[in-house]
């Protein structure tokens, strides 16, 4: 049985495997063990994951949000410096006014949106899970956008045209989010997952989707793999680079030929 906290205090600093973890044991093991296990940091965030972020906190936590930020003009500026300077001694953290818009511009996107803002009516944002994995004995975690009973709302911000069936399709694949999906139900034992995508700028579309049965099925296969290989490299104290003990061939794709 899962327990769950509301907020991220501790969540960043317990050692128990979060789907992002599960994600990097596929890539590479020792990956993994250099980021987690023998004292790594965490990844310094992109232009794009800073504004994610602030989206985030105006759509889900929108009164936290008005008492986190402050809009400062830009840093290359002595009075851009200053506010921003004044803005850190209060508590708060300087954005910029083009991050400001775009937050609220997608918060508005998604208020003016019937089923988006349903989703979003009621339930608790950022809720921390954590539980057990019965087959390896192994601690797991989960950073939940949205939590309504037995739905999990997981918010994405994209760029143009990435909202659309098309495009999203191939982020589902490329960042692994239905092994996401499938460890998040598995850990708290909830029924539904959906991804709620707003893209980030005019006219602010907005895309709203469910896996299959035969996608989970597949992050559910990831998921397993992922936590196998971290028992197995636990037990064996080993963590396998990307070519441990000889070159690999490599094949070209398909598309990687012109003749």
């Amino acid at each position: 049985m899962a327990q769950f906290k509301y907020g991220d205090e501790g969540y960043f600093d317990d050692p128990a495997y979060s789907q992002s973890d599960l994600k990097t044991v596929l890539d590479c093991p020792q990956l993994l063990w250099k980021m987690k296990h023998n004292g790594g940091r965490r990844k310094q965030p992109t232009a794009a994951m800073q504004s994610g972020t602030i989206d985030h906190m105006a759509i889900l936590e929108p009164d936290r949000f008005d008492k986190t930020y402050a809009v400062c003009g830009p840093r290359n500026t002595k009075a851009g410096k200053a506010a921003a300077k004044a803005a850190e001694d209060a508590g708060l953290q300087p954005i910029t006014q083009a991050q400001y818009v775009e937050a609220h511009n997608v918060n508005a996107a998604i208020r003016q949106h019937p089923l988006a803002k349903h989703l979003l009516q009621d339930g608790q944002p950022e809720v921390s899970a954590y539980g057990e994995d019965a087959s390896t004995g192994l601690r797991v975690k989960g950073k939940l956008d949205w939590l309504d009973g037995q739905t999990i709302v997981d918010l994405k911000t994209a760029g143009p045209g990435g909202a659309s069936p098309a495009a999203f399709t191939k982020q589902i694949v490329n960042f692994k989010y239905h092994l996401q999906a499938a460890h998040y139900l598995d850990l708290t034992g909830a029924k539904t997952f959906v991804f709620l995508v707003v893209e980030r700028e005019f006219p602010y579309q907005i895309g709203i989707y469910e896996l299959d049965d035969d996608a989970l099925a597949e992050g559910r296969w990831l998921r397993k793999k992922a936590l196998d290989t971290v028992a197995f490299c636990l037990a064996a104290n080993s963590w396998p680079g990307y070519t441990p003990n000889q070159p690999q061939t490599l094949s070209l794709p398909s598309w990687g030929f012109d003749s």
